[in-house]
């Protein structure tokens, strides 16, 4: 069964999408971080960079956005001086100060300002229109060439004939008043959006891809999903307004409104599964374990049998525990929106044939996942080596931060070498005549550890020096912090 559970509450939008009761996606959005991927504006140029065909606009955003010259030609041509198929330099197309229409392509990310173009495209929920360009696209996930073959003809004959569409999966079955009506809506924002770029000011939005309940509803709500629950009254009028409009009645009666007074995401389980996957660990039914451990440069995946002794040979539980890890490392995947370059170490076999059997896993569950991804191969150390595609941020992005004590490396000094630090700190400070006493605040059991190894060198040593010593149990301090207090 698969399900939709959608929370909105003052500060935040949240959704899940449930496969047999275990959440498989899980989408975001506060009202302190909205969405900007997709959305259309007027940026101006604010430096061009001939070395490396491209150009800085400034958007309205805190770091300029980088725009390629490939992704300009379209706006070149019909905007600018109607040249078509240029392959003129970029600093030959455009100057500082200079106005160009972009859509986001990438959000900003870390020092990184947005990737934006000018190929601009609309979605919408069985197609995708293409304002400047006039072909037809369709989705590779749309495997049946009778099917591709009646698409294209359909949407050749009904789009307008400048403009172009890619045809989206959830289009396969569908009837030509399904696109009419879809076309329609799509040409008519394009042009409210073209209407507005001559009046705009840079950095001013003229487009914003829809909010998150409203383009969960368009990408992911199907006739492959049994139910949709929400818990907001309005957003779920909303929700029938926009299905009537676009999709088949059959869907209407899949919707239903939350009323209960539990938390929707507690009555479903889902705060646990997303506690769980904030974690390295997953564990698997069969007694192993996935480790996922994310650095900058990929995503490490190591499997281990852990419990499962199996009541089989070796072979056969080693199988069977990487069988259960193709299975779940792509809900992982999904879940936690973990994207680049990702190596997986499944437990070593012997068999080409096992080995294969574990791919063929791996690769129908990945063919779940909307992101596009791609297995490259069995590396000749075994890993297997894949890539999934960058889209949005992390699920740990939502709920964790840097660690204050550790700094983001996971660990933190060793209560050994903090109290080497101490003794190093009280030995210098020891020096100056007109302290008489020092004072150490510790933890309640770093104290105790403390006391019983190192209080007495201390003592001592401080008397030597004419100084008293005194430890403090302190309960606002954390693990091995320490304050050391001097009195005179």
């Amino acid at each position: 069964m698969n399900q939709i559970i959608i929370n909105v509450d003052k500060f935040q939008t949240r959704a899940a999408l449930l496969e047999d009761g275990r959440p498989s996606e899980l989408f975001i959005e506060r009202d302190d971080e909205k969405k900007v991927n997709g959305s259309i504006l007027k940026g101006r140029v604010a430096n061009v960079l001939p070395g490396m065909e491209s150009a800085f606009l400034d958007i309205g955003f805190e770091k300029n956005a980088f725009l390629y010259v490939k992704d300009l030609r379209e706006f070149e041509e019909k905007y600018l001086d109607g040249i078509e198929n240029s392959d003129r330099p970029i600093e030959d197309i455009l100057n500082v100060g200079d106005e160009v229409v972009v859509q986001i392509l990438k959000d900003p990310r870390g020092s990184k300002g947005a990737r934006v173009t000018t190929h601009y495209t609309i979605p919408g929920k069985y197609l995708v229109l293409m304002p400047n360009n006039d072909y037809v696209a369709i989705s590779q996930k749309i495997k049946s060439s009778d099917e591709r073959e009646r698409l294209e003809k359909l949407l050749t004959d009904i789009k307008p004939d400048t403009m172009g569409v890619i045809i989206r999966t959830a289009a396969e079955g569908k009837s030509e008043l399904h696109f009419e009506r879809e076309v329609e809506y799509l040409v008519k924002k394009w042009n409210d959006i073209e209407s507005r770029i001559t009046s705009s000011k840079p950095g001013e939005t003229l487009y914003s891809d829809n909010e998150l309940v409203m383009t969960v509803v368009r990408d992911i709500f199907s006739s492959d999903v049994d139910e949709l629950i929400i818990d907001d009254e309005e957003k779920y009028w909303q929700i029938l307004d926009y299905v009537s409009a676009f999709s088949e009645n059959s869907l209407k009666t899949k919707i239903k409104l939350y009323d209960g007074e539990m938390s929707i995401f507690d009555e479903y389980g889902i705060k646990q599964e997303i506690d769980k996957a904030l974690q390295e660990e997953v564990r698997l039914d069969c007694g192993g374990s996935v480790v996922i451990e994310k650095t900058e440069a990929l995503i490490s995946i190591d499997i281990n049998t852990g419990k499962n002794t199996g009541s089989m040979n070796l072979d056969d539980t080693v199988l069977e525990t990487n069988l259960e890890a193709a299975r779940e490392i792509p809900r992982q995947l999904r879940l936690r929106n973990l994207s680049g370059i990702i190596i997986i170490d499944f437990i070593d076999m012997k068999s080409e044939e096992d080995k294969q059997k574990v791919l063929s896993e791996l690769d129908l569950y990945l063919k779940k996942d909307r992101i596009k991804n791609n297995i490259i191969h069995f590396t000749d150390l075994g890993l297997v080596e894949m890539t999934r595609k960058r889209i949005g941020k992390t699920l740990s992005h939502y709920f964790q931060q840097e660690c204050p004590l550790c700094s983001g490396t996971g660990k933190i000094k060793s209560k050994e070498a903090v109290a080497q630090e101490i003794i190093s700190e009280i030995r210098k400070v020891s020096e100056d005549r007109d302290v008489s006493k020092v004072k150490l605040k510790l933890t309640k059991e770093f104290s105790s550890f403390f006391k019983e190894i190192y209080n007495e060198f201390v003592v001592v040593y401080l008397k030597s020096k004419r100084k008293q010593f005194v430890i403090e149990a302190d309960s606002t301090k954390e693990k091995h912090e320490y304050e050391i207090i001097l009195e005179v």
